[in-house]
């Protein structure tokens, strides 16, 4: 079968589809897709990848484009902010080309699957969803029993059918890895300002979190595997599955033999296990490729630092949210604050830039004063970066459910969070004493207050090493101030 995975163009902002929760700033590979064209090719499909938003984002070459259809397949990977545009493309799709299936997988679809089944030839994929990929498309092709495909929803007979769920891939080292060559005709636009070195991809080396942090929005595999099995185990969340260190080696020295020279590792958290971690970092350090992280603040040791640092990584990105203990505590973050100190201590004794994430209104026990405390502590702490965000009670997760019992939801808001709304600078909830302005007011407040201080300017000016770098940089810093 002849199987494309679409992302169309936008008119307005580019929705992030990687993590999902918020519009993009730089862009990255499609690991979601990738993953599932990966096992379609292994399978002996003839597969492709278009990324209108990467070819100039042109609404007239996408126009030239649906006049001519050479597929037999159309995939849309969408979250929620991408649901409006997948949904009209789709149909779209469908005036064009009646015969054409149109699949749907990702966080939304898995979520709510009802709203992408418009006729007999659409389906939703729920979940964890290369498996399940594999086996659809084989009963497609062999036009074979649709009752038997595990993790499925479609239509039939004028009624949504939600076949029994597939549950979670238990051996991740069964998956090949992503199909990395569908999108090297993009290698260019592909960067992160925080790992400048080009060509730029990213890696995942497990899915899943143990943790109970209460406002989370994992990235979107992990997160569509969780809201699928959420629906049947009583709202538990899945168990974490790591991929072995052996594979996670394999993947790296293949990386950096096709040429790439920065990886992203866009697990929620990556230092999983002392002996595994270790022995990762041990094996990739010669390979010379500059690396990212996401971890939690009270795994990063000095032991974990030290080999980050022979593994030539250059940031770790730690979820922090508040300094506050009291706050810390409500949000079910499970950490003590003493550990945000001492991590941000270890890595800028061993030359790893900390990124810190710090995130207002969620938590009906802040006020002004706390989060302005909190904007001054980070400056104090002589951070590179932090990200200020405002929290946002994305549906499927625990503070939407209470924000709604306890009416914190500014409802007109929330109905437009689809409509072009960015949730990271626009507050969809509101406090006894914080108003939803007031956020809006101290998010924009953190920003200009942390990175146009004179200090900082000059750091990040003596920083840049290219022409490219201060563009792409330029363009992330105006993207921020939008």
């Amino acid at each position: 079968m002849k199987i494309l995975f679409l992302i169309p163009p936008v008119k307005n902002k580019i929705p992030e589809r990687i993590y999902g929760c918020s519009y993009q700033l730089y862009s990255e590979p499609e690991l979601p897709i990738l993953y599932a064209a990966a096992l379609l090719l292994q399978s002996g499909h003839e597969v492709d990848s278009r990324d209108f938003t990467l070819e100039g984002n042109s609404q007239e070459l996408f126009e030239k484009f649906l006049e001519n259809f050479p597929y037999q397949a159309f995939i849309f990977h969408t979250v929620l902010l991408s649901k409006e545009i997948d949904l009209e493309v789709a149909k779209r799709v469908r005036k064009n080309l009646p015969t054409a299936f149109l699949i749907f997988f990702g966080p939304e679809p898995t979520r709510m699957p009802e709203g992408f089944l418009f006729d007999a030839k659409c389906f939703v994929v729920r979940g964890e969803p290369e498996i399940i990929f594999k086996n659809l498309i084989k009963a497609l092709e062999n036009n074979s029993r649709l009752e038997m495909v595990k993790g499925i929803s479609y239509f039939k007979n004028n009624k949504i059918i939600h076949n029994p769920t597939f549950g979670i891939i238990e051996d991740l080292d069964k998956l090949p890895f992503p199909a990395r060559n569908l999108v090297k005709k993009y290698e260019d636009e592909f960067y992160n300002t925080k790992i400048p070195a080009k060509p730029h991809t990213i890696i995942l080396t497990s899915r899943g979190c143990s943790f109970r942090c209460y406002f989370c929005v994992p990235n979107s595999i992990s997160w569509a595997r969780e809201l699928e099995w959420k629906k049947y185990h009583s709202g538990q969340k899945p168990p974490l599955k790591l991929r072995s260190a052996e594979n996670i080696i394999e993947e790296f020295k293949e990386i950096a033999k096709t040429g790439y020279k920065s990886v992203w590792v866009m697990d929620d958290m990556f230092l999983w296990g002392k002996e595994r971690t270790l022995k990762i970092l041990k094996e990739i350090k010669d390979l010379n490729l500059e690396i990212g992280i996401l971890a939690r603040a009270d795994f990063v040791d000095k032991e974990n630092v030290k080999a980050l640092k022979e593994a030539n990584c250059k940031i770790v990105d730690m979820g922090v949210e508040s300094f506050d203990q009291e706050i810390l505590d409500y949000i079910q973050k499970d950490l003590q604050a003493p550990k945000i100190y001492q991590a941000i201590n270890f890595l800028q004794k061993e030359g790893i830039v900390p990124e810190i994430n710090l995130m207002f209104g969620v938590s009906p026990l802040e006020t002004k004063e706390k989060i302005k405390e909190t904007i001054n502590k980070a400056i104090k702490l002589n951070v590179k970066y932090v990200l200020f965000s405002i929290a946002t009670p994305f549906p499927g997760t625990k503070l939407q459910e209470v924000a709604e019992k306890e009416g914190w939801i500014v409802k007109e808001k929330y109905e437009n969070l689809v409509k072009n709304l960015d949730p990271s600078s626009k507050s969809l909830l509101k406090f006894p004493y914080l108003s939803d302005k007031d956020l809006e007011n101290l998010e924009k407040y953190a920003k200009i207050k942390f990175y146009f201080r004179p200090s900082y300017i000059w750091w990040r000016i003596r920083q840049i090493k290219s022409f490219s770098e201060l563009i792409m940089l330029i363009k992330t810093a105006l993207k921020i101030l939008k």
